[in-house]
């Protein structure tokens, strides 16, 4: 599923993307981005400058030791944290210059997340955890159950649907995490760390699922991970250093 293109008011102040324009093949486009923290007296640059691009369908993963800006860099794309300058452009659109509520639309609707602890919902079933953004999205009911137990399928995890998570093992939380990331039909899917809590076997099980998608759904993938093995499994692979993207390798 395509992220359509919407029409947004620029409620920006800070940021002139006027001086921005993304490449029209591009599902994400990152200009001279960066995020500085004031700690007591203390400025930290979490990103430096970052420029990337990467087109729909691509699978791309991120690495770089703890505090190269890994993990921000995804906040900033995932529109869950605000950039101090630069310019974000998902599918074309500038993420900073989208208010609260735009800003949680995109995500609900356009960006799946899957994280390194699952974050899933204790007190729901497998199948429940799945359905849930498409509740918040508002979908017909019989639509909700027709696709999340599509996604489960998918994942492999259809017998195990009424289990609650304290039921399923690490890599089968993770899957129902994958299933639960594409309930709405996402554009991008970021995955932080998505094999951190996992052995080897089970991080490649997973990262397979990831490729799956990626191929066959022609679904946009970016991952980080501090696995130089997990990380060589994607497309291409992007390192980073002291808030900068210091070398890009084509796998």
């Amino acid at each position: 599923m395509k992220l359509k293109k919407k029409k947004i008011e620029d409620r920006s102040v800070s940021i002139d993307d006027g001086k921005y324009t993304p490449d029209p093949e591009s599902m994400i486009q990152v200009f001279d981005l960066t995020r500085v923290y004031q700690m007591g007296e203390v400025e930290v640059r979490a990103l430096d400058g970052v420029n990337m691009k990467i087109n729909e369908g691509e699978f791309v993963s991120v690495m770089g030791p703890s505090g190269s800006g890994k993990t921000t860099l995804l906040n900033m794309i995932g529109a869950l944290d605000n950039a101090s300058s630069g310019a974000v452009f998902v599918n074309g659109i500038n993420v900073a210059n989208m208010d609260d509520e735009q800003q949680t639309n995109l995500r609900l609707r356009n960006i799946g997340f899957i994280f390194q602890f699952y974050n899933l919902v204790p007190v729901l079933t497998a199948y429940e955890n799945v359905e849930l953004p498409m509740v918040f999205a508002e979908e017909p009911e019989e639509s909700r159950r027709k696709k999340a137990l599509k996604f489960l399928e998918l994942v492999g995890l259809e017998k195990q649907m009424d289990h609650l998570p304290a039921e399923l093992s690490g890599g089968e939380q993770q899957r129902v995490a994958i299933a639960r990331s594409l309930a709405n039909g996402p554009a991008l899917v970021i995955a932080d760390e998505p094999t951190g809590e996992l052995d080897t076997k089970m991080g490649r099980e997973i990262v397979k699922i990831l490729q799956d998608l990626n191929k066959e759904l022609n679904q946009t993938i970016l991952m980080v991970t501090h696995d130089p093995a997990i990380g060589k499994l994607a497309e291409r692979l992007l390192r980073m250093r002291d808030g900068k993207i210091v070398d890009e390798i084509k796998l």
